[in-house]
């Protein structure tokens, strides 16, 4: 058994299923974790989500903010922008199926596995985990957003695209949405600037990335891996934080890593 984290696939299905092929994936005996943003951008969505679906029971999932834009076109009935790509998906006549299946996945996931050498725990966010937020605290505020989301998605995430940034909470169920699923860079104070989307060299003085070695949710952690950010190209620097969207639907790769051992395996993008 083995368990396969693959970065933000985002509708890019030839691409995923020659992947699950190249590490032979047994979906009897793995587990394949997703960072999220399993759609959008890329052209299959439909059938990325068809597949996850096959394999249900063999996969880990966190909500990116992809996921949650479909969500919000799918229960306010908004219409989709001119970038938008998964128009054969809300179409489809088992949408409401999928996205059902969707809402209820986690944003923040953690587990213990067992590699030849030893136990470990892993943890998954889409986008990041506030600098000074425990484990602990940031699966509560996870499973606390889920059990709003899917009480009443149409309000819950209305609020969520309408979020003020000038008076943003991180602790609030918004404010850590928000930070779980789009986050890259923070000020001095903790808090996400939204705008930066850019290669670490090219990060304003006045901003940092999420992340660093200093990270409290580490303290409970071996390992912890997010999406997200394809600027990064999958590098952070840190051997304990792994990026893993490597920016596929760009045209560049979509990485797998097996967490037991960390070997990578790349799969080329078809993408133009």
């Amino acid at each position: 058994m083995s368990n396969y984290v693959v970065g933000d696939i985002q509708g890019c299905y030839r691409e995923f299923t020659e992947g699950l092929k190249l590490i032979e994936f047994d979906a009897s005996k793995d587990f394949l974790w997703i960072t999220g943003d399993l759609i959008n951008r890329g052209p299959d969505s439909l059938q990325v989500i068809k597949h996850i679906l096959s394999i249900k029971s063999a996969v880990h999932i966190v909500l990116g903010n992809h996921d949650l834009h479909f969500l919000n076109c799918f229960y306010s009935k908004k219409r989709l922008s001119k970038t938008d790509t998964f128009e054969s998906l809300i179409k489809h006549e088992k949408v409401s199926i999928m996205a059902d299946f969707l809402i209820k996945q986690p944003f923040v996931f953690s587990k213990r596995i067992q590699t030849t050498k030893r136990s470990i725990k892993v943890g998954m966010v889409h986008a990041g985990i506030p600098k000074n937020m425990s484990l602990k605290k940031a699966e509560t505020l996870s499973k606390l957003s889920s059990l709003k989301l899917k009480s009443n998605p149409k309000k819950t995430l209305k609020k969520i695209f309408e979020l003020d940034k000038n008076n943003y909470s991180i602790d609030s169920i918004r404010g850590a949405i928000s930070f779980f699923t789009r986050a890259r860079v923070i000020n001095k104070n903790g808090l996400p600037n939204f705008s930066f989307k850019g290669k670490i060299k090219d990060i304003p003085s006045h901003l940092l990335p999420w992340f660093d070695e200093k990270n409290k949710v580490m303290d409970d952690l071996d390992y912890l891996v997010f999406g997200h950010w394809a600027a990064l190209e999958g590098k952070t620097n840190l051997s304990k934080i792994i990026a893993m969207d490597t920016g596929c639907c760009w045209g560049k790769e979509l990485t797998f890593l097996r967490l037991e051992d960390k070997k990578k395996f790349v799969v080329k993008s078809k993408q133009g």
